[in-house]
């Protein structure tokens, strides 16, 4: 009798961990406080705009950051202040999205994979191999805590994370799997970087950018000069949505208001090297587990770490790189930073983390090679800038161990690249077939 309950296929085990999933999220939401988590203290500013907006009042007189923090939180906003005005209290409201949001996530990577996973069943070992690799890596993206804890708070970073997913994968599909240019396809990829826009602007501008990188590298490529409009089309209609308009208008000054709303529009990406610096700063105060500014031989001495120029300041994030990098991947560190219960568990997950950058780089040195390389990189791109920007930009331990949960979907891409068997690759000796090629 048990034995017809026993998961054979991957389109069941992988549905299976679907199943899980929706079932831990409605635990979950019957268990959290039915006040702001101590663990997300942001949950209490999402919830109280969630009925701001709910109630109809007007954004841009939200007593906390006003119209801005709306708009660009306005794709888990919105949503949630309709759930509010159904009946739901704004914190299970914008819990209940927040949640809908990570579910849909790993549902659309379930549906991808099932979707081009088609291999030839000539050797059993192989597949069987290849199988237990992509259930191990969707287990741990449904479940590793923190991550799975920040998508069922009122937080920013389920809507995020799954409008990032979304417009790689209309972008996989288009550009590499179909490799034709279809209405559905180049709409879903305009509105899931517009939406991505509406979810978190400095990720919308980070995607931005890594898709428009891609696409020059791949001028031969027809479809190239069909996507970069597209590319570039969503990240100005998503940063003109998410730009708060304070130019009174007046037909003398048009051409003055103009000219600042083109300024203020890119503002984001001519300024980034000056914000980034400012918010690091910003991002210490108050703080519990504060990331320490390391000195930069070409910062002034009239004002620690403020660089003077634009050279000294893009100098200084480089400098401070690697520090900050290896900070915001990897801790808090047990026996260094563990100062509290929560940071204590961060530290544990992190040793998760640890391993996983392990496992990539063995597997690059053993294989030498990343296969599917070609649709990867643009995942590698946006993977390698989102870390400098964002480990650059973080000023506590906290923040940067929230954040640092965009790319898990992202790092555990580039392990199934890596481990990934070919059908015609050797079981013994990976390198031995000179022939192949990656894809």
């Amino acid at each position: 009798m048990l034995s017809n309950f026993k998961l054979q296929t991957l389109k069941q085990k992988l549905w299976a961990i679907v199943a899980a999933s929706f079932v831990a999220r409605v635990i979950m939401f019957f268990v959290l406080p039915n006040t702001p988590s101590s663990l997300a203290p942001d949950e209490g500013t999402y919830a109280l705009l969630t009925k701001w907006i709910g109630d109809s009042n007007p954004a841009n007189l939200f007593p906390i950051y006003g119209e801005r923090l709306y708009l660009s939180g306005r794709a888990i906003i919105y949503p949630a202040s309709l759930l509010y005005r159904a009946g739901l209290d704004e914190l299970t409201a914008a819990r209940l999205i927040s949640s809908l949001y990570g579910f849909s996530a790993l549902v659309l990577i379930v549906v991808w994979i099932l979707k081009v996973f088609n291999i030839q069943k000539e050797s059993q070992e192989r597949l069987t191999r290849n199988e237990k690799l992509i259930s191990a890596l969707v287990l741990i993206f449904a479940f590793i805590p923190s991550h799975f804890l920040w998508s069922n708070l009122a937080l920013r970073e389920s809507s995020t994370e799954f409008w990032v997913i979304a417009t790689f994968m209309a972008f996989l599909i288009t550009y590499s799997q179909q490799k034709k240019i279809t209405v559905v396809g180049l709409f879903s990829i305009f509105a899931s970087i517009v939406l991505t826009f509406s979810s978190r602007p400095q990720v919308g501008w980070v995607l931005g950018v890594s898709l428009v990188s891609y696409l020059i590298l791949n001028l031969r490529n027809p479809l190239t000069y069909f996507l970069i409009p597209i590319v570039i089309g969503g990240v100005l209609f998503g940063a003109t949505l998410n730009t708060v308009d304070t130019a009174v208008d007046t037909a003398v000054d048009t051409a003055v208001d103009t000219r600042r709303e083109l300024s203020e529009l890119f503002s984001p990406l001519v300024d980034a090297g000056e914000v980034v610096s400012t918010k690091h700063l910003n991002n210490q105060e108050y703080a519990t587990s504060v990331i320490e500014t390391q000195s930069c031989p070409r910062e002034t001495t009239a004002l620690a770490s403020s660089p003077s120029t634009k050279f000294d300041t893009y100098f200084c994030i480089a400098w401070r790189a690697p520090y900050m990098v290896s900070t915001f991947l990897f801790r808090p560190i047990l026996g260094l930073d563990a100062t509290s219960t929560s940071s204590l568990l961060a530290a544990f997950e992190n040793l998760a983390w640890v391993s996983f950058f392990l496992i990539i780089f063995g597997l690059l040195i053993r294989r030498r090679r990343i296969t599917f390389l070609n649709p990867l990189l643009p995942t590698l791109i946006f993977l390698s800038l989102y870390v400098l920007g964002a480990s650059a930009y973080q000023g506590n331990m906290g923040t940067g161990f929230r954040h640092k949960s965009l790319i898990l979907w992202a790092v555990l891409l580039v392990i199934f690249a890596l481990a990934w068997r070919k059908l015609d690759e050797p079981m013994e000796n990976p390198q031995s077939n000179s022939q192949e090629n990656a894809v």
